[in-house]
């Protein structure tokens, strides 16, 4: 019975260093679990209210799935600003090979240049800001795949991105093709600026 007993014992001291010993993510990632253990049962309500009322055809709607994945303050796709200014580079930039190709010598494409290296820079810095931040649990991001109708018996899968808040307030981020598509500029603007050197 004693040896139990001390056992019992060193196993909770030993659970209570490794506790002491967490790191900010994994403190994150338990927070970011209790979190979606809490909003799971309603969560696909509040995004039926959401998406219901935006649809051409609102009787046509099917859920599939809600998939949540906790979100971190480094992560800064999900700061709908930051969003927002990726997703616009990333057109301005699609926008420039269309129209310019490899004309990099015209007062145009030098200014259009110009304007891309700007806000290259810009958002470089805010992700820099992002990145040198503590890690801590920001918010959970739903991911949403319903059916609708987009015209009368022609019925679509459809995907959106939500993120629920740390005030339990939720927001509308994107479409999945549209979240995938900034997804993988983000990568490449931390790997190689899309911009051509001047």
């Amino acid at each position: 019975m004693m040896k139990i007993k001390t056992l019992l014992m060193v196993g909770l001291m030993l659970l209570t260093a490794s506790c002491g010993q967490q790191t900010r993510q994994q403190i994150a990632e338990i927070i970011g679990r209790a979190r979606m253990k809490k909003i799971e049962k309603d969560i696909n309500s509040r995004i039926r209210d959401m998406v219901v009322p935006k649809l051409k055809y609102p009787d046509s709607y099917q859920p599939i799935s809600t998939d949540m994945s906790i979100v971190t303050s480094d992560m800064v796709i999900y700061d709908s600003q930051a969003f927002l200014a990726l997703r616009d580079l990333n057109n301005t930039i699609k926008d420039f090979n269309e129209n310019y190709a490899n004309d990099t010598t015209s007062q145009e494409a030098r200014q259009e240049l110009d304007a891309i290296q700007a806000m290259s820079d810009v958002l470089l810095d805010k992700i820099n800001t992002f990145s040198s931040r503590p890690v801590e649990f920001e918010a959970i991001d739903a991911y949403h795949q319903f059916y609708a109708e987009d015209r009368p018996g022609h019925q679509v899968k459809k995907g959106y991105h939500f993120v629920i808040h740390k005030n339990n307030s939720i927001t509308l981020l994107c479409d999945h093709d549209e979240f995938q598509q900034v997804k993988a500029f983000t990568r490449q603007l931390l790997n190689e600026p899309p911009f051509i050197a001047h």
